[in-house]
């Protein structure tokens, strides 16, 4: 640094304090009868701005304060150490200016115990004066315990504190207790008892009982908070992880980004990649695959980084936009638009890559003009946001293409290495190179080594499996060892992206468990609502755009309500109903209930039909479906012994009435075929089937009896004139009305 003369260091010591007025105006002066406060000793003005500045890295896009005044204030601490103090608090200012946001949230105390009285730890949260107490009320009791012999349930609940009288804890500690010999009754017991269980005052000394008490109370401290329940313990783990900030679910958020754009940049280095991303764009056009499958979106390379205000979006009522196939109008517009403007960019992809094919047919892979091609298209790639599925789908078959090489890797070596005898050393040395040289094996089988002649009877498999990698190479168009690289750079980038997720989701686990809780009695278990979530959660992570201005908490939500809300429509009711219809049911009876508040009684299906626009039978048929299953279980009265199952008529079996009057029919007809003749009583029976599986004709009749049809027409007719005899047709005649 050039030394400056004296004039012009006073010149600068002049400027320097006329600035000390208005600096000072901004600090608050003491009130009167305030003392003022005692200023701290000035330390040298360089190291300190030197040294906040190191630690402190300056944002983007600016400048640090600190360096503009640097220089002078390093000068003049030399000359004026009265105002060491005050360039002091420049360098520390400049530094405060430039401190970048911090990435986690810090919770205090209070919202820390609150948040754990929320999910339901609020027990495991003491305070050093609840351990204290705590402390001191089990060393009371475990010492009575031991001069008396016993201890009920009332002393242990009554020496415990409030927060510790659960039954977690309540078992720990009379397991302790009976572990060191002392008794624990329901109640006092008599001395019979106390004789019979040889349970009685103890010889233990004051010293004695508090070393026992003091080694009771490190077990207790090492079971307590210990739990089996599956709830807490997963609210407890989460609890350890910090809530994210805006600025750092910005920076997780292009992580991820940043880990998909390597994954994408290494696949589009692989041609066999290219031509299946455009076999999915054909299906697109030809409607065999949805849009929504393939694409989230599209980056704007000229975006700016940083993210922007909250967007205003039009909203639209969903009630009145409905298109009629489960879905708004709107939504169908821009899956519509998302469509045309992925065909259009897979229509450039297509152009980029079949000029790439030309120059690699005529210049072969790896030229200058070849690879100016790959990364055009590389950049094409780049403003196309897939989704989760289709990277993971592209990144699997460059996976497969990559296993496939090394298979048959591993098989060259185990034939030229395990079966040949070449030493590893020089298989690892000469082999790579000529991984694809065919002529390598016949010269190492004519080299003379120990190898050599084995080598020789096994030239065709080697040849052979040289051959497939050759083959291999020529469908995939790039070289092995770039095929290798791009899998390796795929993976790197697969990994940085999946790490950001993790921080992601763990974050906002939280978020899940404030949403489920307003779910619970519909169904689901708290923790398949708390599961279901966390899968919405996922794919909000997958499809988070933080260039909207969002924050994540705002979107996650919707994919959070919604995973809950499609799993207990799937799977809450006994009946599964069709997410649609359930749908339309919740629509109904959000209707009903606005209805009801507004007139104060229940609408019928005429007036639900005409505010839903939907015909009355088909609002009849949404009631219907809308009735919940009942428990054929449940009881009816007050006493157990009567259930509604009981009052439910069996439609299959007989009425008990009908059953009576059956067998009194039975009997009549019987006691009046009785009075007939043996053989005109068998031919009615025959005829009309009585007491038999089915009726028989004047045929079948005839041949039991060895007579005509006519002999046995003329029977039936004689025994049923018999019949209508009233002595016998009065006994029937009151079995007519009920048949």
């Amino acid at each position: 640094m050039p030394v400056k003369s004296s004039a012009e260091l006073i010149k600068a010591a002049d400027e320097l304090l006329k600035k000390k007025p208005a600096r000072a105006k901004a600090a608050a002066e003491p009130e009167a009868g305030e003392e003022a406060p005692k200023k701290k000793p000035g330390r040298p003005a360089k190291a300190a701005g030197t040294t906040a500045a190191a630690k402190t890295p300056a944002k983007r896009g600016r400048k640090p304060k600190a360096k503009e005044e640097d220089g002078d204030d390093a000068d003049l601490s030399d000359i004026e150490s009265d105002l060491e103090g005050e360039v002091e608090a420049e360098a520390e200012a400049a530094p405060t200016a430039e401190k970048v946001k911090p990435l986690r949230m810090k919770i205090s105390k209070a919202k820390e115990r609150a948040l754990m009285k929320e999910f339901g730890l609020d027990e495991t949260v003491l305070s050093e004066e609840d351990l204290a107490k705590r402390r001191s009320r089990l060393k009371t009791l475990i010492k009575l315990g031991k001069t008396r012999g016993y201890l009920t349930h009332g002393e242990i609940s009554d020496h415990l504190p409030d927060k510790l009288v659960d039954a977690e804890t309540l078992e720990v500690v009379i397991s302790m207790l009976n572990d060191m010999g002392v008794a624990v009754y329901e109640q006092t017991p008599d001395a019979e008892t106390l004789l019979l269980n040889n349970t009685g005052q103890s010889a233990t000394t004051e010293e004695e009982a508090e070393e026992e008490a003091e080694a009771a109370l490190s077990t207790v401290d090492s079971e307590f908070g210990r739990t089996t329940d599956p709830v807490r313990m997963y609210m407890r783990e989460m609890g350890t992880v910090e809530l994210l900030t805006r600025e750092g679910e910005i920076e997780i958020a292009k992580r991820i980004e940043g880990g998909l754009m390597d994954m994408m940049e290494a696949i589009s280095a692989s041609p066999a990649t290219i031509a299946e991303i455009l076999n999915m764009g054909e299906e697109i056009r030809e409607g065999k695959v949805v849009i929504s499958t393939v694409v989230d979106g599209f980056v704007n390379a000229n975006e700016n980084d940083d993210y922007v205000a909250e967007e205003d979006f039009d909203e639209y009522d969903e009630e009145d936009d409905d298109d009629g196939k489960g879905g708004s109008k709107a939504l169908t517009k821009k899956l519509e638009e998302l469509k045309n403007e992925a065909l259009r960019r897979f229509d450039k992809l297509r152009e980029l890559f079949e000029k790439m094919h030309k120059i690699y047919d005529k210049e072969g892979y790896g030229g200058p003009a070849y690879m100016k091609a790959q990364h055009a298209i590389s950049a094409e790639l780049m403003t196309i946001r897939f989704t989760a599925k289709t990277i993971e789908k592209l990144c699997d078959m460059v996976r497969a293409q990559v296993d496939d090489v090394r298979k048959k890797e591993r098989e060259l070596r185990r034939i030229i290495v395990d079966k040949c005898g070449m030493p590893q050393e020089t298989f690892i040395k000469d082999f790579p190179p000529n991984l694809l040289n065919l002529q390598w094996v016949e010269k190492q089988a004519s080299a003379g080594k120990p190898w050599s002649a084995v080598m020789t009877r096994n030239i065709p498999p080697i040849q052979e499996l040289q051959q497939k990698l050759m083959d291999l190479q020529s469908r995939v168009v790039v070289p092995l060892t770039e095929l290798k690289d791009i899998n390796k750079r795929m993976n790197e980038g697969e990994a940085a992206s999946r790490d950001a997720k993790k921080e992601m989701i763990e974050a906002n686990l939280r978020l899940v468990i404030s949403i489920a809780k307003k779910y619970t009695n519909r169904g689901l278990q708290f923790l398949d609502l708390i599961q279901e979530g966390n899968i919405g959660l996922m794919k909000a992570v997958d499809k988070f755009e933080y260039r909207r201005g969002y924050k994540f908490s705002t979107y996650a939500t919707w994919w959070i309500r919604q995973a809950i809300t499609r799993s207990i429509a799937d799977q809450a009711r006994t009946i599964r109903i069709p997410v649609h219809m359930i749908e339309t049911i919740n629509k109904m009876n959000r209707i009903s209930r606005q209805h009801l508040q507004e007139f104060g009684f229940e609408p019928d299906a005429s007036i639900l039909a005409a505010k839903m626009e939907i015909p009355e039978d088909k609002i009849r048929k949404i009631m219907k479906i809308a009735k919940e299953p009942i428990s054929m279980e449940t009881p009816i009265g007050d006493d157990d012994d009567s259930h509604l199952g009981d009052f439910i008529e069996d439609g299959a079996n007989t009425a008990p009435i009908d059953a009576a009057m059956q067998a009194g029919l039975r009997d009549v007809v019987k006691d009046i075929l009785d009075g007939l003749t043996p053989r005109e009583a068998k031919v009615l029976r025959m005829r009309f089937g009585i007491e038999m599986s089915t009726d028989h004709t004047l045929e079948e009749v005839g041949k039991q009896f060895d007579v005509t049809r006519e002999r046995i027409r003329q029977i039936e007719a004689k025994a049923l004139r018999k019949l209508k005899h009233p002595s016998r047709s009065d006994k029937l005649r009151s079995f007519i009305d009920s048949l």
